[in-house]
């Protein structure tokens, strides 16, 4: 079975410090999570006690994209100031200079053509009459000695992840939900496995915030826990902490659910 993974995560996510490197790094964990475990979409939802969503998405868009198209898109900001403290992904689009499917960015647009940047020598020619110029697309060669390539709709194998931006926790609630929550029942393998089965589309694991439990930020968008998720998962039984972190809570629970949501049966 195959299903597309989602993290919901609050934009109060950074809520414990104010020094930037520290909420760099912390982010940086999420990525790096998000990439071990192939998650397509990382959803930050607003937390109305701290929003901090755009410098979270500031600093997971830039950690996905491929290194040779990030001053394109990526302007000189505050967000990035201390983004060297974060590691590298170094996902499947982050490509060597000899593969042929690439990430690209349109820079220039002609009569049913443009020219994307794919980090080799020199832009790319594409015939298309569908793409505009700053729009980001994935493509293979067909052509090195007159670079040529075309537009292809689905990559192989894992490809990184998206990110949104929501107003509403309400809103990251989609495909089979499971929600974390020290209170929830203690994961085991049985129970692992309903998940991984029932899980053959989008599954999105909703993560709370650093000081305050995923419980309480559903109470105030007036849902439940139990009407809001198809299940309610203790992923860290007895921890030895008087509290899990988020981007730790992340990168156990997936730990936990890799192997039901992406064997093949």
């Amino acid at each position: 079975m195959h299903s597309e993974i989602q993290l919901a995560i609050p934009s109060s996510l950074t809520i414990e410090t104010a020094d930037q490197k520290i909420k760099t790094y912390k982010v940086g964990q999420v990525a790096r999570a998000a990439a071990i475990f192939r998650v397509h979409q990382i959803t930050i939802y607003r937390d109305a006690a701290h929003n901090d969503s755009r410098f979270i998405a500031s600093i997971l868009q830039y950690m996905e994209a491929p290194q040779y198209l990030r001053k394109l898109l990526f302007p000189r900001s505050n967000e990035l100031r201390y983004i060297g403290v974060v590691p590298p992904l170094k996902t499947p689009h982050h490509v060597r200079v000899h593969d042929d499917i690439r990430d690209g960015i349109v820079i220039d647009v002609g009569t049913d053509c443009a020219w994307v940047e794919i980090g080799l020598d020199c832009p790319a020619f594409l015939r298309t009459r569908t793409l505009r110029k700053g729009e980001r697309v994935t493509v293979k060669i067909f052509s090195r000695d007159r670079l040529e390539v075309e537009a292809i709709q689905k990559p192989p194998g894992y490809w990184g992840y998206s990110v949104r931006v929501v107003d509403s926790i309400r809103d990251a609630l989609e495909g089979l939900v499971v929600a974390t929550s020290r209170r929830g029942q203690v994961i085991s393998p049985a129970l692992r496995d309903e998940i991984g089965r029932r899980g053959t589309g989008l599954t999105t694991f909703v993560f709370g915030a650093p000081n305050r439990g995923l419980e309480a930020l559903l109470n105030e968008a007036g849902l439940s826990i139990e009407e809001a998720s198809d299940f309610i998962v203790n992923t860290i039984p007895s921890q030895g902490t008087e509290t899990v972190r988020t981007e730790e809570a992340i990168m156990a629970t997936l730990s936990v659910f890799n192997i039901a949501l992406h064997e093949s049966t």
